[in-house]
């Protein structure tokens, strides 16, 4: 009886092992390939009582993206996009700059960055059936992204006139230290991995032949912190962004 029930078990296996290859076998494997450009409205959000968000900036997008479905309706995106995110906030405590050497305190100085990143976004994707010439979509992923250029402008109206006279309007925030702008108690570097969570969704518009053209929305919800040495001011950019893209 236990070699019967062990050959009944073996062809049972054997049967659901066959019909799973069957269906790789035939399933419906895509893979498309396309251009994105993206605009983004960021914001700040902080744990630290020493910064305050200033509103929300916008910033662009450009790169290309694919899209490779192992069935009709799931499938894996994947894209490469090189990402302006810009934010504002203000330093709300008095601070000081280390090249002043009459040490005048600075109040509310008000911060906007403009930080490039290249950013790779991977995610799960999954499509509607074709209704009529649409078909709807949402994904869920990760966008880990790195900076490749970091720069600021510092206003406010008590900052000393020698400092302003740097132009303060165009540095970079992670170049050596001890430049002009450096603060005390305050490091405004940005550290240079984002890491954030991503969700979002759209439409596919169905042209000529395999052609599509895509609209869509992301909230892009990162764990980083912002900045790289700072352990007293911890923030985080986010963004949410409008797409349109041509699939081919």
């Amino acid at each position: 009886m236990e070699i019967v029930k062990s050959i009944k078990m073996k062809n049972v296996a054997m049967l659901v092992l066959g019909m799973l290859l069957t269906q790789l076998t035939f399933a419906q494997e895509e893979f498309r390939f396309g251009l994105k450009g993206q605009l983004n409205a960021a914001w700040l959000t902080r744990t630290s009582n020493k910064l305050e968000n200033d509103g929300v900036k916008l910033g662009l997008a450009y790169g290309i993206m694919g899209d490779y479905y192992f069935t009709d309706n799931y499938g894996i995106s994947g894209e490469i996009l090189l990402s302006t995110v810009r934010s504002q906030f203000n330093l709300i405590s008095n601070h000081f700059f280390v090249a002043d050497n009459n040490k005048t305190p600075v109040t509310n100085l008000n911060y906007e960055y403009r930080v490039q990143y290249l950013e790779l976004p991977i995610s799960m994707k999954f499509r509607t059936k074709e209704i009529g010439n649409l078909v709807y979509w949402g994904n869920f992923g990760f966008s880990p992204g790195f900076a490749l250029n970091a720069r600021a402008t510092i206003t406010g109206d008590d900052i000393p006139q020698f400092i302003l006279d740097q132009a303060p309007t165009d540095f970079k925030v992670n170049d050596k230290e001890g430049d002009n702008y450096t603060l005390e108690g305050f490091d405004d570097k940005v550290f240079l991995l984002r890491f954030p969570l991503i969700i979002g969704g759209g439409v596919e518009y169905k042209m000529a032949g395999n052609t599509s053209l895509q609209g869509g929305v992301r909230l892009a919800n990162t764990f980083t912190d912002m900045f790289v040495k700072d352990k007293t001011n911890d923030a985080k950019n986010n963004y949410v962004a409008l797409s349109i893209g041509v699939l081919f």
